[in-house]
């Protein structure tokens, strides 16, 4: 299988609002080819999420998944899973802010404030709506990709440019002094 051409900063569609999927489509060949070159996708290139903008296609589709990285090797495996036409209905007043990066900013990353709780509705591939509570790392992969299906960047978020830097210098600075 090939990997997906990536979108990167700057391209238009990562600031246009997806379109929402319609059911009949979840059954296709074609909407199963692309869930599993996106998993596949995300997967080849180290990213724990990637929305479908983010490989040039307008739907408001995401793939998520954690596992252990080479910059969080102690992680624990959950999903991966497949949200479609996802909406967060609610976020906790907590926020906290932790590193993030993206796959269409080539290795970068900076601090971002995020709601520590939220409870998302998406649609699942057998277009069945699910209801989910999510905290800690998922609430903030949830709201990463929600956020590119709505046309949004991570870096809008950070409140302290000086905290954006490449990923060489966050290894250096960042994950050095938590070893």
């Amino acid at each position: 299988m090939k990997v997906l051409l990536r979108t990167e900063f700057g391209n238009p569609i990562l600031r246009r609002e997806a379109k929402e999927i319609p059911h009949k489509f979840l059954k296709t060949a074609k909407f199963k080819k692309l869930v599993q070159r996106m998993i596949y996708t995300m997967r080849r290139v180290g990213g724990v999420g990637l929305a479908a903008p983010q490989v040039g296609i307008p739907l408001s589709i995401s793939v998520m998944e954690v596992r252990p990285t080479t910059t969080h090797p102690t992680l624990k495996r959950k999903g991966p899973i497949i949200i479609v036409n996802p909406r967060i209905i609610k976020y906790s007043k907590k926020k906290v802010s932790d590193w993030e990066g993206c796959l269409s900013f080539k290795n970068v990353c900076g601090l971002v404030p995020r709601s520590d709780k939220i409870i998302v509705q998406y649609c699942n591939l057998d277009g069945v709506m699910v209801t989910d509570n999510a905290s800690g790392l998922w609430a903030r992969i949830f709201q990463h990709e929600i956020d590119h299906l709505n046309g949004n960047v991570y870096v809008d978020l950070i409140t302290d440019m000086t905290s954006l830097m490449t990923l060489s210098e966050f290894k250096k600075r960042v994950l050095k002094k938590r070893r």
